[in-house]
């Protein structure tokens, strides 16, 4: 693959388990100790001692690029709702660290589009509220025949590299005169989510729509208190229309 394809697979953040993007420009959170310090008095002069009272957390921050997908689409007004998420960090397969994730319940506190090269990204800032929870098990993943991918006219559309379990990306071109693509993904444990949206295994997705010149897809694979397989598929239009019959 490509530098360009390669770049594409990074640290993803999700919010209730839905992936919103790879994350760029992360602001990771850190947390503080407030120190109270305290002093006791016994016969023989005077005991200090500091205690902790409280943490407080940074926020995280991060730009993801806009897709449009049903995860991002209600970023903007939960900034308003105040309702508190379960936000996730979850590292590349390939992470020195073994690859596991981060998980903690925050609220949205910045979501501002922005723009950079061309390319539209959010702005966000998420509040941490409690303890950071680290997750070390990975969730098992798409299993043989992984997925499949039609385009309108229910004819296949090949993937590169080719489909498998431990690959993380994938390039895809469509004909020049495609308008939406389904995916049929694959999996023998946990619960699958395509752009977003829940899907059984072994059925097609609903309509997703290309957009021009590229649009990114997420196929993720979750289990109860596991690391998510996240699965990102790049399509891009390619110059040569649908063959007539």
């Amino acid at each position: 693959m490509t530098e360009e394809v390669q770049s594409t697979l990074g640290v993803s953040v999700l919010k209730n388990g839905l992936p919103i993007g790879n994350m760029d420009e992360p602001k990771y959170p850190g947390a503080t100790a407030t120190i109270k310090e305290t002093r006791a008095q016994n016969n023989i002069g005077g005991i200090m001692t500091n205690l902790v009272t409280w943490i407080s957390h940074d926020v995280l921050g991060f730009k993801v690029r806009e897709d449009g997908s049903a995860a991002q689409a209600t970023l903007r007004a939960d900034i308003y709702d105040r309702d508190m998420d379960t936000w996730s960090i979850v590292m590349p397969p390939d992470f020195h660290g073994g690859g596991h994730s981060w998980t903690w319940s925050g609220q949205i506190s910045k979501c501002t589009p922005t723009e950079d090269d061309g390319v539209s990204y959010l702005d966000m800032e998420v509040t941490v509220n409690g303890a950071i929870t680290p997750v070390t098990t990975w969730a098992t993943g798409l299993t043989t025949t992984f997925f499949a991918i039609a385009e309108e006219n229910a004819n296949a559309l090949t993937p590169v590299p080719a489909a498998a379990a431990a690959v993380y990306e994938y390039n895809v071109e469509t004909y020049s005169d495609n308008t939406s693509i389904t995916i049929t993904p694959v999996a023998t444990a946990g619960t699958i989510y395509v752009n977003g949206t829940a899907v059984i295994t072994t059925e097609a997705s609903g309509a997703i729509t290309l957009n021009t010149p590229i649009t990114y897809v997420s196929i993720l694979v979750t289990e109860l208190n596991k690391t998510p397989k996240i699965y990102w598929l790049r399509f891009r239009i390619g110059p040569t229309a649908h063959p007539t019959e």
